[in-house]
């Protein structure tokens, strides 16, 4: 355990951004032409209907000059500007505090990723002498800026709304990397466009959007006496929106792959049985109920299956799988194990789940095409939750070291190579799951500043290497059991 231990935490030492700016092959036109035709016109419908992301708002790599590799040793972070945004009719209805605030708000998305290093707000040119055009290369360089985030509100049609128009530069280029006009947006609707853009700036100097667009389901306890109840909340533990409210127990949610469904246990009826909320039409059906306790739903990528485990009648408890309404039930692996927890890959290929085969419960994975299983972890008193990465490449599970008698997080290859450990002397830490970038993990905790354990449980994300360990703002008494989802394509502007 120590030399893994010490591999991980070396690398942690460097673990920074790594900037690498390619050869420029962008034409020399005007920086001021430059910016008028990179606009892109980005509608954003707030009119109480659902607001629609489109695939333009990811970059496509090849198109793109500048990279930042991110996650790499020995590298530094990059220095970026976000001015207050200007403001260019005193008629919008902004404030100067709400104006000032949605900078300062995108600030705080972008720093979630620990990459940037941002100017302070004190050192920045004002709103009223900030101009979109042309861009004001000397200022910026006397900042050592390296990117610039310029932002614009404009009057909308509609009078009570506005628009924002965004723009990311290139200051050592002078170039304008990133254009996009948000559309009839509400203060509210502002902090989406704010999200988007994120995701749309992170792509055009990273290759991959962020996980800005994202949100996360989990357990959650209001006070120490009550049930957990299923609530969701935005990438950063913003928003939350509470989805079911009863006396009755609710464990491990698992979002859809579209993101608009929630798969869930509940005791509702008196024993476990699995449910699924509708995210659009906030209906709730019991999907899986049966003599048996059932529970750990996950779906498939395709949406056309869940698999999750069910006690039976000898006692045991073992992997199923049934279509999205709950019917046309398959026993998914025939041993006298124990196996509890499946997984599928986000290619479809295979489903990972825990199993006491040999023994002690371990991660094991059966390829769906072949039927062949492998075991994967041998180490360690208990393996559980196996996550996969986006990419299937990767898994990360949790393992209790009887040594220091703590659970702790580790990421192995999906081949069985490269076990790495995660976290260590910080509590016990759980259930993990990929960011859909892969770039981060969400997982629980019970640490406490001390190094000890609290009693109750919070979410925390850190970086895919075990960098960066940060718990979310959530004002709730106990968070745990998340999943991350996918990146939203709709949101409900109520």
């Amino acid at each position: 355990m120590q030399v893994l231990h010490q591999k991980v935490f070396n690398k942690r030492t460097f673990m920074k951004l790594n900037f690498k700016i390619k050869k420029l092959y962008l034409f020399t036109f005007l920086l001021s032409i430059s910016c008028i035709n990179n606009i892109q016109s980005d509608e954003i419908s707030t009119n109480n209907s659902n607001i629609l992301l489109s695939n333009d708002d990811l970059v496509d790599e090849s198109k793109l000059d500048n990279t930042i590799e991110v996650g790499a040793p020995n590298v530094r972070k990059i220095r970026m500007a976000i001015p207050n945004f200007a403001l260019s009719e005193k008629t919008i209805s902004i404030n100067s505090n709400e104006l000032n605030n949605f900078s300062k708000r995108l600030t705080s998305i972008l720093s979630f990723t620990n990459w940037f290093e941002f100017i302070p707000q004190e050192a920045l040119l004002t709103s009223q002498t900030v101009a979109l055009q042309p861009f004001q290369t000397a200022q910026w360089k006397a900042l050592k800026a390296e990117f610039v985030i310029l932002g614009k509100f404009t009057k909308a049609k509609n009078q009570t709304r506005f628009n924002l128009e965004l723009r990311l530069f290139d200051v050592k280029s002078q170039i304008q990397l990133i254009g996009k006009m948000y559309n009839n947006l509400t203060i509210k609707s502002t902090d989406m466009a704010l999200r988007r853009f994120a995701d749309v700036s992170v792509a055009a100097l990273t290759g991959t959007a962020g996980p800005f667009m994202s949100q996360i389901v989990f357990v959650g306890k209001k006070d120490k006496n009550a049930n957990g109840q299923i609530f969701t909340a935005d990438f950063d533990g913003g928003n939350v929106r509470q989805i079911t409210e009863d006396r009755a127990v609710h464990l491990s949610p698992n979002w859809s792959n579209d993101g608009t469904k929630i798969v869930y246990t509940s005791f509702k009826s008196g024993k476990p049985d699995i449910y699924i909320y509708n995210l659009l039409t906030k209906q709730e059906t019991r999907a899986i109920s049966g003599t048996g306790n059932s529970s750990g739903a996950n779906w498939s990528p395709d949406g056309n299956l869940i698999a999750y485990s069910a006690s039976t009648i000898d006692g045991s408890t073992h992997i199923f799988t049934t279509n999205k309404f709950g019917g046309n039930k398959k026993s998914f692996i025939s041993t006298s194990a124990i196996e509890v927890e499946p997984a599928f890959s986000p290619n479809g290929k295979s489903i990972a789940y825990t199993s006491t085969k040999y023994g002690k419960p371990m991660i094991f994975v059966k390829d769906l095409s072949s039927g062949n299983t492998t075991r994967l972890t041998y180490a360690g008193w208990y393996n559980a939750s196996a996550c996969w990465s986006p990419d299937s490449k990767t898994i990360v599970f949790a393992s209790y070291d009887r040594d220091i008698n703590l659970w702790d997080l580790f990421k192995i290859a999906s081949n069985g190579t490269g076990i790495e450990r995660l976290t260590l002397s910080q509590g016990d830490n759980e259930k993990p799951s990929f960011s859909p970038d892969g770039r981060f993990i969400l997982f629980q905790s019970d640490r406490s500043s001390s190094g000890g354990r609290l009693g109750t449980h919070k979410l925390y994300y850190m970086a895919k290497d075990g960098a960066y360990q940060k718990a979310l703002n959530i004002p709730i008494y106990e968070t745990k059991q998340a999943t991350w989802g996918p990146r939203i394509t709709q949101f409900d502007d109520e």
